[in-house]
Parts: structure tokens; sequence; C-alpha cells
């Protein structure tokens, strides 16, 4: 069984930026590695987020039962693997300004796009979607998306071309599944939150551990054939009866 997850980069990061919007973009990824090692680790390691530890500890427990790439999107940086290199950085799809800035420097017209468009034309220039189509070209039985709104949108163009062999699933709130192209829903809404007894921020990445800590291979499978039995808008109260909860 293949699978493929795909997360967000997150503003905690292991050492103190040293780097910010303008660097990454004028600067290739190796230099700014070489120019400053001491503040470099791969992404697995920089990211030190709640959301980010959620998911990095589900890519554990999945790699325990499958064969797992993990890539993560950094508004920075593009997208990059798992174990690849990068020095600490301050630079979001969040702080729209800071977005809309990048767009111009890139030489985008703002004043004609909206906030959505010029998200996704930064993540255009940063190469995410025309990535991440081609690592989806490596016949995956399974994706795990864990993104929020400003990420989905950096990746949207590639989400809509998901290989008919791949069963795609993206955790996401009930404004943002528009978004989400050709992946099934899985809830990540105020529900889900008040039942995790969790934050907006860490609410995806805790639902993706919830499914994965559990997750056999055999239902793994059948969420890749799309046999899966699993009602993804009950799954927390079917995998936490409510006596459990806040244990």
């Amino acid at each position: 069984m293949d699978v493929l997850v795909l997360s967000p980069c997150s503003k905690d990061k292991r050492y103190d930026p040293v780097l910010d919007c303008e660097d990454v973009d004028e600067h290739s990824r190796e230099e700014l590695v070489q120019e400053h090692r001491e503040y470099t680790t791969t992404a697995a390691e920089m990211y030190t987020g709640r959301e980010h530890q959620h998911v990095k500890t589900a890519v554990n427990h999945l790699r325990e039962i499958a064969d797992v790439d993990w890539y993560i999107i950094s508004a920075g940086f593009g997208l990059l693997r798992d174990e690849t290199e990068i020095p600490s950085y301050e630079c979001g799809f969040s702080d729209i300004d800071s977005v809309r800035t990048r767009a111009t420097q890139a030489g985008y017209d703002i004043d004609t796009l909206t906030n959505n468009e010029t998200i996704q034309a930064v993540g255009r220039e940063k190469g995410i979607p025309q990535e991440f189509s081609t690592v989806l070209g490596r016949d995956y039985d399974l994706l795990f998306v864990v993104l929020s709104e400003p990420y989905l949108l950096s990746v949207m163009d590639a989400l809509t071309g998901i290989p008919e062999q791949t069963t795609a699933f993206a955790f996401a709130s009930n404004g943002s599944k528009q978004f989400i192209g050709d992946c099934v829903w899985i809830p990540a809404t105020e529900t889900e939150r008040q039942t995790l007894e969790t934050t907006w921020m860490e609410l995806r990445g805790k639902r993706f551990l919830q499914m994965m800590e559990r997750m056999s291979g055999e239902e793994l499978a059948q969420m890749g054939s799309g046999e899966s039995d699993l009602d993804f808008a009950n799954i927390d109260q079917e995998r936490n009866p409510p006596s459990r909860l806040g244990h």
C-alpha cells in the first residue's frame, strides 16, 4: 500500500527565523542552507506547531503498515519532502498583505486578483501545484490532505487532477471543502472541534492522527479500494465513545 500525505508548514519552528519572504524568493534553498547551516534541519523537524506534530505522529503510525511519502507545503520554499533540509524562516500564506507583496514583486497586477487568486498565483510561482502534480503521477493508492484553506488554495490546481488509481481524502472545514478538488471530504468542523476538545489550529492534524493511530492495514487497504465502511462524519464518536472523552 503506497500512501501520500500532504500537510502545511507551521509558524512555530525549531530555530528563530533568520530569513523572510524576500530572502526565500530571491535565493535558492540550497544557497540559503549553506549560508545558514546552524539554523538548518529537515522540514519534518523544523516545524514544531501542534498540527504538524499530530501529522508527524500519524505518519509514523502509518509507516508501520504502509509505504508512506510525506510532503509539506512551505509558503517560503514550496513543496518539500519531509527529509528536505531548510533553514528557519518567517513567511506564510495567512498574512495576505505579505502574499500580495510577493505577487506584486513576481509581476502580477494584484488589483485584478482576489485574495484567493493572489495566494494561488504565489503558489504557482513557488511551483507548488506543478510539482505536486508530478508527485501524484507516482501511482499512490491513497492520498491524505491535511491543509488549512490558504494552503489548499496554493495547491488546488493539482487537487483537481488526482489520478483515477489514487483514492484521496481531505480534512477540511465546511467553508474550505470547495477547494479540495477530487478528494473525499472528511469534516473538520465545529462539531469535530468540540468532540475532540481541541483548537481550530490543530483540528485537522488531530483528526488525522486519531484516525491513523487506530487504523489497521486491512482498513487502510479498504480505504484505498473505496470499500471502507467508515462514516467520516461520525468517526470520532465511533472511535471515542462519550464515556472516554476528556480522559
